[in-house]
């Protein structure tokens, strides 16, 4: 398997080519073809890695939102360069074939996964991120930072869209604030839906309240000894399924309600203190003990999986609730933010005392402020985050092992691992050839062994995460190892889809094959 978590093409995003001295398309250059994408922000690195993969060498220019300093991007992002007719064989403009074409890409991440469902199939405008309007400033190399506010936001209806978990999910809980549940006729009327991957998700907790459970769970004293913030398999600390059920579901007020052997959580922290890798000594002790719940805004899938998974919600009318109310004196307390970037900076927020998370405020996906943590507290956070994200940990939160399994490839490959589900990507019916070609082009490639592990795979102290291909497409091996060497990459035995269509509700299973070489 690869290892290099930033491939080629990841590198081209983030850094679009830094050493270059010119820009390759230019913000007022018209595009051949333009595609209006809207959803999941988990899959925000992988949109990027499979669009980039497919451009002319030199041709890139990268476009983020400024919104916030240090996350740009996380709200919208954009990418513009010429592709080929090899690269997308069937390359089409105004329905006439061509060797080569300029595409401008816009991917709203704002308001989750259902942004990329509900607005599709109800031809519901909402705001997408120009980039011709005097608002993006040139950074070096080929990217660009732009000002996403006001005037530099036009509402248009998406033409596709990309969400963690299957568009019939979008009920319940899962419902955004501006629109109603998702109907499967209309869906299934107005929707072509491609069934791509599986990605892993986890469970993120702020760094303060990692070393807490670190020194709960003895991984700091004798015969571990594990360094604080050490995010080896080894010094992981874990959480049961059911004890963060209890947590997300806002049945625990404050943290010294939390008992190990007896003694309160917040009780084996005194005197403890951690570096995060800025040279800043902290404390791990809260100042602030009431539990704090990262939590994504509806409609988000990242959390749609997680009360899936944890609350079955909205997959039983007996789930458990994850919009409880909450008391921001006596706790739990929720915060509800946008994207993936906000629940980086929600769990920083409590690890080092800020206020940078944007949360929700109002029934418009789009209306947020910054009041997180307005009193500057330091407290202990949990989230919810797919594996796309903070490898290199330069955020201050860390991945925790759900059962005592760490959120690996190969943990969720041989059935110990339980946080994992099958994405879809989606375009309306109704858009022309020319956009569906490049849009089925790019799911098709997420959905690829051999892109998986070239793309979209990132590596962590603890191993191996990301994305796996789906097995009933490609076959069955025994080993992850094996799978990799002959299918090209990693590939999940295990399907949501045995009775059928895609239902990510559903317990995994490996369906019956033909293949007498299955994981067990």
């Amino acid at each position: 398997m690869k290892k290099n978590f930033l491939s080629a093409a990841i590198a081209a995003v983030t850094l679009a080519g830094m050493s270059q001295g010119a820009f390759a398309l230019a913000p007022t250059t018209t595009p051949d073809i333009e595609i209006f994408m809207s959803g999941a922000s988990a899959q925000d690195k992988a949109i990027a890695a499979l669009f980039t993969n497919l451009c002319d060498a030199g041709t890139l220019d990268v476009f983020k939102d400024a919104n916030k300093a240090g996350s740009e991007g996380k709200d919208h992002s954009a990418y513009f360069c010429t592709l080929n007719s090899t690269n997308v064989p069937g390359l089409k403009v105004n329905g006439t074939a061509v060797s080569s074409a300029n595409v401008l890409l816009h991917k709203r991440s704002a308001g989750g996964s259902a942004q990329g469902v509900n607005p599709l199939i109800d031809a519901t405008p909402i705001a997408a991120m120009s980039i011709n309007n005097g608002n993006c400033t040139a950074q070096g190399g080929n990217v660009w930072f732009c000002n996403a506010t006001g005037a530099n936001l036009v509402n248009v209806v998406s033409d596709a869209g990309i969400s963690d978990v299957e568009p019939t999910m979008f009920t319940g809980p899962n419902k955004p604030s501006n629109a109603t549940a998702v109907d499967p006729a209309a869906a299934a009327a107005a929707l072509t839906v491609l069934p791509a991957a599986a990605l892993v998700f986890g469970v993120p907790v702020s760094d303060n309240l990692y070393v807490a459970l670190q020194k709960a769970q003895g991984l700091l004293d004798a015969p571990v000894n594990c360094a604080p913030l050490n995010n080896t398999d080894a010094c992981m600390p874990s959480l049961t399924k059911e004890q963060v059920a209890t947590l997300i579901s806002g049945q625990i007020k404050k943290w010294s309600e939390f008992k190990v052997n007896g003694t309160a959580l917040t009780s084996l922290t005194a005197g403890l203190t951690y570096d995060s890798g800025d040279g800043v000594t902290r404390n791990v002790t809260p100042t602030d003990t009431k539990v704090h719940y990262c939590k994504r805004v509806d409609g988000s899938g990242t959390g749609a999986q997680q009360y899936a998974k944890f609350l079955n919600n909205p997959c039983s009318s007996a789930g458990l609730n994850p919009d409880w109310g909450g008391s921001a004196l006596a706790g739990p307390v929720k915060h509800e933010v946008s994207g993936s970037g906000d629940m980086e900076l929600c769990l920083e927020d409590f690890a080092d005392g800020e206020n940078n998370a944007k949360t929700f405020t109002s029934g418009n996906p789009d209306t947020f402020t910054t009041a997180n943590n307005s009193g500057l507290a330091k407290g202990w956070a949990i989230g919810m985050q797919s594996l796309e994200n903070n490898t290199t940990h330069a955020k201050h939160y860390r991945f925790i092992k759900v059962d005592g399994a760490a959120p690996t490839l190969e943990n969720a490959f041989n059935g110990k691992y339980l946080d994992w589900v099958e994405q879809t990507y989606q375009y309306r019916k109704a858009i022309s050839q020319d956009k569906i070609i490049i849009i089925e082009k790019i799911a098709n490639e997420a959905g690829s062994p051999v892109i998986i592990d070239s793309l979209l795979t990132f590596t962590f102290d603890f191993g191996d995460s990301g994305y796996l291909a789906i097995g009933k497409n490609f076959g069955y091996r025994s080993t992850l190892a094996d799978t990799i060497t002959a299918l090209g990459g990693p590939v999940m035995p295990y399907s949501h889809a045995v009775k059928g269509s895609l239902n990510n509700c559903q317990t995994p299973v490996i369906p019956s094959s033909t293949s007498t070489d299955k994981p067990l």
